[in-house]
């Protein structure tokens, strides 16, 4: 029998079209979704990782000195004596923080060198960075320095040409708190021309 199938229930016959058959579905249909399921599984992986990565992973603080004033400049050069410089520095150091939550640093100390020669040091009070912010702090030091007869020509040629320059090293170690506790620390590099004629910090940069 062809195009219908006839089934008796009771004496009384019913006849059903094989068009109203439940088919089950292409393998086209079932291959589509799982790629859309999958897709939309990444995207919602991906943005968990974003979010992770946002609240918890800290980035990169920086610092710098922002300006210097110079007070109480003394020096010689004259060659009945060895060569020397002091002079007291009082700076404003920049430090930004980057981050979803607060930078906290303890007590730290830097230092101030010539020529590859330590000249002066200098303290960095413990302070907490806000997040998304940054700070500006006071530090006030004493740079002295005086050439021994061996090697006085080094600081004598910079005081007759009237210019020193200095170099400013600090690391600031500390914590940013997010959801989970990341140390870090932020290094402070500079250098200053210190111009003995006009009694000035003549430049100044930091990387």
């Amino acid at each position: 029998m062809s195009g219908y199938a006839k089934t008796t229930y009771g004496g009384k016959s019913k006849v059903f079209d094989e068009a109203c058959a439940v088919h089950p579905p292409k393998q086209s249909d079932i291959t589509g979704k799982v790629i859309i399921f999958t897709l939309v599984g990444l995207c919602i992986l991906l943005c968990l990782f974003i979010s992770i990565g946002f609240y918890v992973l800290a980035k990169p603080l920086k610092t710098s000195v922002t300006s210097v004033a110079l007070r109480n400049l003394r020096y010689n050069d004259t060659s009945s004596s060895w060569p020397y410089f002091n002079a007291t520095l009082t700076m404003k150091i920049r430090i930004k923080n980057p981050n979803f939550g607060f930078f906290e640093f303890p007590t730290s100390k830097g230092d101030i060198m010539y020529n590859g020669r330590l000249v002066g040091e200098m303290k960095i009070n413990g302070q907490r960075v806000g997040s998304y912010s940054a700070i500006r702090t006071a530090v006030r030091t004493e740079v002295s320095y005086r050439e021994n007869k061996a090697s006085s020509v080094w600081l004598r040629n910079d005081i007759k040409r009237g210019l020193i320059i200095l170099k400013i090293e600090a690391k600031l170690r500390g914590e940013v708190h997010l959801v989970a506790l990341n140390k870090r620390s932020v290094n402070l590099k500079c250098l200053m021309y210190l111009n003995l004629k006009d009694e000035v910090i003549q430049r100044l940069w930091c990387k």
